[in-house]
């Protein structure tokens, strides 16, 4: 596994971009101070913005400056949910649109960081690529079986994830049950030596085990609620 830093994109059609400086419409209330500013190539810049002596990087990439296809790649940190709250959008959990395109960055090279970006934008499904669709089946006690059932797209997306995973610890693939209602399944790549009483056993039979816990402690990277 390496030192590399996540970045998880978000959305921002609307955020207004002044003078090469993003300008989001809830900056006021959460005051960080933006103490770097750099452009990279003729569509992506990189941020650096800071509060409590704490630092927080960020990406924007722009596919089309005619459109409202604009994207921000932001460093997974302890400040990346009061980070990204300043882009706010109404009725939207956590106040902003979030896509699937978790990326890992381990270089500074402008020209590796902005095609590894642009291929996360351009990686999402065509009209010519099924959904994902897959269904997880735990075990509801000892030595019950458990199943996956999902088609080819959604193997092929679990795959890739536990690539990834198995390189930098952590990742999550988006993949969706029949009803269409997508969900985020999250992968953790463990070491040898974790501590398995840290999340607890994922037994859901609700006549002999309580209710399975959100496997918090797995996760260093991803900030997953309980």
């Amino acid at each position: 596994m390496t030192n590399a830093k996540l970045f998880t994109a978000i959305y921002i059609p609307y955020t207004p971009f002044q003078n090469e400086v993003l300008k989001p419409k809830n900056a006021r209330k959460f005051k960080f101070k933006l103490e770097e500013s750099e452009r990279l190539e003729t569509t992506l810049y990189r941020f650096v913005y800071s509060k409590n002596e704490k630092q927080i990087i960020c990406f924007y990439i722009v596919d089309d400056w005619e459109d409202p296809y604009r994207y921000l790649f932001v460093e997974n940190n302890e400040l990346y949910d009061e980070f990204t709250s300043q882009f706010g959008v109404a009725g939207v959990q956590g106040g902003y649109w979030e896509f699937g395109m978790d990326t890992y960055l381990d270089t500074d090279s402008p020209e590796i960081i902005f095609e590894k970006l642009n291929k996360a934008i351009n990686s999402g499904y065509n009209e010519d690529t099924p959904m994902p669709i897959c269904h997880i089946y735990g075990q509801d006690m000892w030595h019950g079986d458990a199943f996956i059932v999902a088609n080819r797209t959604a193997l092929e997306e679990m795959r890739n994830a536990i690539d990834i995973a198995l390189k930098y610890g952590e990742i999550r693939a988006t993949l969706s049950p029949s009803d269409n209602e997508g969900y985020d399944l999250f992968i953790s790549c463990v070491e040898d030596k974790f501590d398995w009483d840290l999340v607890g056993m994922p037994y859901h039979d609700h006549e002999f085990f309580e209710k399975p816990k959100v496997p918090v402690k797995a996760f260093r990277k991803y900030k997953i609620k309980k």
